[in-house]
């Protein structure tokens, strides 16, 4: 007895139509899937291993990292590093409130706007930015060397800078 007799003729003719256009339709989601997923889209994500996983999060957004820059030079508000970034206000604000929750940033109001700065562990997680995301072939090779050689022998080599350092 064949193995289909119970099952209505009508039925094992769709089956047999439709079966090998499913397994096509399935092999063509299952490759689009698999070469959309490894596709570079110029971003660059690194797990940053020293770091919690919070903040490891954070330095993934190319829009905190530049606003951790920013605010490495100099205290700012917001219409400035939202000026330097290149985005609005309100989203600028957004990123750092983040930043602030996870203790990057803090701020203070003078008169109408909030000023932002970089806090200890705000400038640990810069110095953390510019070794996994370098923004030029210079900052790669000097942070590339500096984990070879050490950060203290390269701060001996580098020429000394005016202001004082926070930790020295």
């Amino acid at each position: 007895m064949p193995f289909h007799s119970s099952i209505p003729a009508e039925v094992i003719v769709i089956l047999n139509f439709s079966l090998p256009y499913l397994i096509v339709l399935f092999l063509a989601f299952y490759f689009l899937k698999l070469f959309t997923k490894r596709r570079n889209y110029g971003q660059k994500i690194i797990e940053i291993k020293e770091a919690p996983l919070e903040i490891s999060n954070l330095l993934k957004d190319s829009k905190k990292r530049k606003i951790l820059r920013s605010l490495e030079k100099e205290k700012k508000y917001v219409s400035a590093i939202s000026n330097e970034i290149n985005d609005n206000a309100p989203r600028t604000r957004y990123h750092l409130k983040q930043l602030e929750k996870a203790g990057l940033v803090k701020s203070f109001k003078l008169a109408r706007e909030a000023y932002f700065f970089v806090t200890k562990k705000g400038k640990w997680a810069v110095d953390a930015i510019n070794y996994y995301y370098p923004e030029t072939n210079l900052e790669l090779i000097v942070s590339r060397i500096k984990k070879i050689f050490g950060i203290f022998e390269i701060r001996r080599l580098m020429p000394r800078k005016k202001e004082q350092s926070a930790f020295s």
